[in-house]
Parts: structure tokens; sequence; C-alpha cells
């Protein structure tokens, strides 16, 4: 009977030992589960930490509307670095290096420092109080750029002017050229004919020497005894003269008892405009002379009450400059004003150097202290010279019955004369003396001259003041 049931003990054998291995293979199974779902779950922290120091559970809901529209090969956040380097690109021009975000927002904000820095003070970004902002700097530095192309253009076209008008004056110049040249032309062939006549004389004293001596005696004695009728005649004349100018300077004292005479001076008080209109804001004033009248930019003039005389020392309630000028009008800046005594419409200007319908003529003589600091100025003459030229005066080296007006300075410093121990040391002590003599003597005869013609003499402060040139002249 045993032998009989092993076979099917086997089998139960079998089956024990193959439920035991499959409850083992559960068991491992389990336990590899188990440690699988804890890495997992362990994984599933981690990454819920991750998530959470990413965006917080809102911020992940609203990531779509918060980020926008999202390239599908990127992550958002992915699409929120690539939007950060798309603005680092905008904001510098290139692309950022292969950086964190926190070192991209710190080159920015370094490059932001160096643009406020470059900026400098004067720009306006001081007012704001979080920064001005790079587009609100560009806009800044484009109206800046904006002002200076118009500043530009504007230089521009006076510069274009000013070439009109060096064309117009070059081709008067080259008028006047020719016009020289044909004159030259006409003296060169009077000249021809004075040359030829000579030639003829030449020959014909050549041909007749003795003759021509002998009629030359006889004109030179001829010459002689008129010129001893003439002296005689002068003499009587001279004589005469004498007692005609006592004559007259005895009338002159008289007339002056019963009606004195004008004053030398009484051209200088003469008005060569008004003022038309003022605008106190932009402290300029409109007058009633322009081209026409010969007005150019640069001329000053002082500016008197319409209705109150004009001072014997010029001193004016205000000096102006022209620095615009229509055909029948100007505009010119208040360079210096009295407050007390503020410019009115219809006050008088008035320049001593310039005229609209005439030249006139100066002679300058002495020293000059041109800018009033209280020292004789080297080159004041010259200066004095310049600036009446400079507005169509004419400088005269003398005076005469023609002259205009006499600008005269402090006399000329008199060495001393020289000694022998001077002149040796010094070779040119003595040429410096006699300089300086002459230039004294010079000094005497024009104000003698002035004095004997009645021809107004002022000095130079009086002459600032009559041509408004007090305060640009300190300057």
């Amino acid at each position: 009977m045993a032998v009989a049931r092993q076979p099917q003990s086997n089998a139960m054998l079998y089956t024990v030992i193959t439920f035991v291995a499959l409850f083992l293979i559960a068991a491992i199974l389990a336990v590899v589960f188990y440690l699988k779902s804890e890495e997992w779950r362990n994984l599933h922290q981690d990454t819920q930490a991750e998530i959470a120091n990413l965006a917080s559970a809102k911020e992940l809901r609203s990531l779509p509307a918060f980020i926008g529209a999202k390239d599908r090969r990127l992550s958002y956040l992915g699409q929120t670095v690539d939007y950060l380097d798309q603005s680092y690109q905008i904001l510098t021009g290139s692309l950022p290096a292969e950086t964190s975000a926190e070192a991209k927002l710190l080159d920015l904000k370094a490059k932001y420092a160096d643009l406020l820095v470059s900026a400098g003070e004067g720009m306006g970004f001081a007012t704001d109080a979080n920064g001005p902002g790079t587009f609100r700097i560009i806009m800044v530095y484009k109206n800046k750029l904006d002002q200076k192309k118009q500043t530009a253009n504007q230089l521009t076209q006076q510069l274009d002017d000013l070439h009109a008008e060096y064309d117009l004056a070059r081709k008067a110049g080259m008028e006047k050229e020719q016009e020289l040249l044909l004159q030259i032309g006409t003296e060169q062939t009077k000249a021809d004919s004075v040359q030829e006549s000579y030639n003829q004389l030449r020959d014909l004293m050549d041909k007749k020497t003795t003759e021509q001596v002998q009629m030359l005696m006889a004109q030179r004695d001829e010459a002689i005894d008129e010129k001893s009728s003439t002296k005689q005649e002068l003499l009587a004349t001279l004589s005469k003269l004498n007692i005609t100018q006592r004559r007259m300077q005895d009338a002159l004292g008289k007339l002056d008892i019963i009606k004195p005479r004008p004053k030398e001076d009484v051209a200088a008080y003469k008005p060569d405009g008004n003022i038309i209109t003022i605008e106190t804001s932009s402290n300029i004033v409109f007058l009633n002379i322009g081209s026409k009248d010969k007005v150019y930019p640069g001329l000053t003039f002082s500016v008197y009450d319409r209705n109150a005389p004009i001072p014997t020392d010029g001193k004016g309630k205000a000096e102006i400059e022209v620095f615009d000028v229509d055909q029948n009008t100007s505009v010119a800046r208040i360079m210096k004003s009295a407050k007390r005594n503020p410019i009115m419409e219809d006050d008088i200007i008035v320049n001593l150097i310039w005229d609209s319908r005439a030249t006139n003529s100066f002679v300058v003589a002495g020293e000059f202290d041109f800018d009033g600091d209280g020292a004789v100025d080297s080159d004041g003459t010259t200066k004095v010279k310049q600036l009446i030229e400079n507005w169509d005066g004419r400088v005269e080296t003398a005076v005469t019955i023609d002259t205009d007006f006499v600008v005269l300075g402090s006399p000329p410093r008199l060495l001393s004369k020289p000694g022998y121990d001077v002149i040796e040391s010094d070779p040119m002590a003595m040429d410096k003396y006699e300089d300086s003599l002459k230039a004294y003597d010079a000094y005497r005869e024009v104000k003698l001259q002035a004095k004997d013609l009645y021809v107004p003499v002022f000095g130079i402060r009086r002459f600032f003041n009559f041509i408004g040139y007090e305060s640009m002249a300190s300057r």
C-alpha cells in the first residue's frame, strides 16, 4: 500500500515546493515593491519640495496666464528664461552669457548704473524716485539729440547765409578789381604818353643844349623876380590876415556875449532811431531801423529817455546789441539796463560811430584803458581804431576841417632824456626817448588842432557811453 501511494506523495511534495517557491517570490516581490514605493514616495516628496521652491500652488495654477504663450519645445521655466534672455538682448543689444538669472540681473544693474553715471547731472533724472528707466533715458537723449540737430540745422543755415554774403562780397571785390585794372590800364597809357613826351624833350635837349640852358636861365631869372614879388605880396597878405584874425576874435568875443555859440559836440546828440516794442520776458527790444538803414548784427546803441535831453556824459539808461536785422526793423538784446528807469517805447537810441547816411571821420590819440581795470592797455589804441572801422567809421591820422570827432586818451608817457651812462648800457635808449617825444608832440598837436578847429573831443568812457559799449568793453 505504501509503495502504491508514492507518486501521489511526490505530487504533493512538488505542489508544496511550488507553493513555497511562489510564496518566496511573492514575498521578495512585495519587499522589492515596498522598497520601490518608498523610493518613489521619497522622490515624490523631493519633487513636491522642488516644485514648491519653484512656485506655489496658486502660482502653478496661474502659470499659463502669468507666462503667456509658450513654445511647445520649452517648459514654462524654459520659456521664462527665454523671455529673460530676450529682455537682456533688447536692453544691451547682445545675448547674455550662459549664466544664472541672478548673474544676468546683476550684469544689467551694473550696466544701468554705468548709464546713469554717464548721463551726468542736468538731465532731470534726479527727480525720479525709482530711477528714470532705460527707455526714459533713451527718450531724453533722443530729445537732446533732436535739439542738437535743430541747432546744427540753424547753424548750417547761418553758415549758408554767410557763404552767400561772402559770394556777394567776393563778386563785388572781383568787379572792383576789374575796375581797378581798367584804371591801372588807363594810368599806364598816361604814363606811356608822359614817357614819350619825356623822350621827346630829352632828344630836344640833346640837340639844343646851349639854347635850352640859356632859356632855362632866363626862366630862372624870371622866376626869381616873380618869387620876390610874390614874397612881398605874401608878407602883405599875412599882415592883413593877422589884422583880420584879431578883428574876428574881437567880434567872436562880442558875439559870444550876445549869443553863445552852439556846442562843439552837438552832432553826438543826434538820435539814430527809436524803440518800437519791448519784450521784458525775452529781454529784447525792436528798433525802427533795419538793413535799408545799414544796420547789421553786432551793432550797439545807448538808450535815452524820449522826453529828456541826452546827458553831456553820454551815459544812457540802457545798452543794447543788435542780433537780428530785417529790411525796416531790427531786434536787439538788452545788455545793460537801469532797474529804476526801464526801457520804454519811443525811447531814442544813439551810436556816435555809426550813421545811416554818412561815414564819420575820427582821429584817435593817446593811451587807453579799454577794459576799465585802471591800467593802460598796450593795444588800447588799436582796439579803439578797430572798433571805429568795424562800425563803418573812418580813422584819420591828423585833425582837419573834415574831422567829425576826436577820441583822446591819456597823454603818452614822456621818457627822460638819457645820459651817456644810460646810452652805454642801452644803445636804444636815445631812440626810445625820441619815439616817446614824437608820440607826446603828436598827442599835443591833435589836442591843439581839435581846439582850434572846434572838433568835438571825447574821452574813452564818454566815447563808450555814446556808442553803448561800456559793459561790453569791460568784459
